[in-house]
């Protein structure tokens, strides 16, 4: 029987760092990526060398007990670090599974602080668009290269400080387009919009599928199903506006929100409180520019035939259904008039 192995130097999480920031700082001290030293610590034959790394949300707690007992860290400890554990009446999703969007600001600060540099928690959020200490927009791309943001840990005078794992490139704020006086005031609006959205996840289903349906209700394909441009457009009014193809991911899927880069999902949030005030929710009088909306938009019986995504039931026709939308909304589209290439043109105004 093989003895998982201790590491001579493990160093702690932070209060509110993700568990998958916390492997990797602890993997990076040793030149590591969290994949290998994991493998390292259960061995190459061991019950875990196929998996990827820790889950922020729910973890293994089998992978959870091998990391606590190379770090000589209370396996109960770092559970509750979990998204899971941290916020148990959120809907999971409102938590974001993939790019992990960052702020600048916030490494700087780790570096001035002398500490390492390290992701928070509540950059998972779904909702979280701009960082309430900082008031500055989350990146989720590399300001250097642009490419999707994915980060990796090394040293740098002595800290672990974030890099681009494309570009190679140190993230830091370093007084650029966060200093820019108009972004500062569009984080400082949509940062309290963000609040009360976040009250709205934890508040009860209530509001919150009221919420969910209205922002599924933008991002829908406009007038038929598969239709290149979602009903979004017509707030947006730009006539030839097709969904942009960042944003596609997000068309026929049962959490919109969390398939959005940053900047989309920001934009969700205005488009809300423009339509329905400081509720951000449709309520029993509809707004008439939310109704031209709602009205435009293509019927996805899959989500409305009353079968409750929270509880499974109907969870087959649900993915189903989302998937052939998802795969429609990246076909190529028709450069003039918007409809996929296989349809027929429709010329006519998309405007109320």
């Amino acid at each position: 029987m093989m003895v998982p192995a201790r590491l001579p130097v493990a160093p702690r999480p932070f209060r509110d760092e993700l568990l998958t920031s916390w492997t990797a700082r602890v993997a990076a001290r040793y030149g590591a990526e969290p994949f290998e030293l994991m493998v390292f610590l259960a061995g190459q034959a061991g019950r875990y060398a196929g998996a990827r790394q820790i889950d922020d949300v729910v973890p293994d707690m089998g992978l959870l007990r091998l990391w606590a007992k190379a770090c000589r860290i209370d396996p109960e400890r770092l559970r509750r670090r979990s998204l899971a554990s941290r916020y148990p009446g959120r809907p999971q999703g409102w938590l974001l599974t993939e790019t992990v969007p960052v702020c600048l600001a916030c490494f700087d600060a780790d570096v001035a602080a002398g500490r390492d540099a390290y992701l928070r928690v509540n950059w998972r959020l779904a909702e979280q668009v701009v960082c309430p200490e900082h008031r500055t927009m989350l990146l989720d791309r590399c300001p250097a290269c642009r490419s999707g943001l994915r980060l990796s840990f090394r040293m740098l005078n002595g800290l672990l400080r974030p890099f681009c794992h494309n570009c190679n490139t140190v993230l830091t704020s370093g007084g650029g387009e966060t200093e820019d006086p108009l972004n500062a005031d569009f984080a400082a609006n949509v940062l309290e919009i963000q609040r009360q959205i976040s009250g709205i996840v934890i508040g009860g289903p209530g509001r919150l599928d009221r919420l969910e349906h209205a922002i599924r209700t933008l991002w829908a394909p406009l007038d038929r199903d598969g239709a290149a441009r979602p009903v979004l457009a017509l707030w947006y009014d730009e006539p030839g506006w097709n969904c942009p193809y960042e944003a596609r991911a997000a068309v026929g899927r049962l959490a919109p929100l969390r398939h959005l880069s940053v900047r989309w999902r920001a934009l969700t949030l205005v488009i809300l409180h423009d339509l329905f005030g400081a509720d951000l929710v449709p309520g029993a009088v509809v707004p008439e520019a939310a109704l031209v909306l709602f009205r435009r938009a293509a019927p996805l019986p899959w989500l409305t035939d009353g079968r409750d995504p929270r509880n499974g039931k109907g969870k087959r026709a649900v993915e189903a259904g989302a998937e052939r939308v998802h795969r429609l909304s990246k076909r190529p589209v028709h450069r003039l008039n918007g409809n996929f290439l296989d349809e027929r043109g429709n010329f006519g105004r998309i405007h109320p």
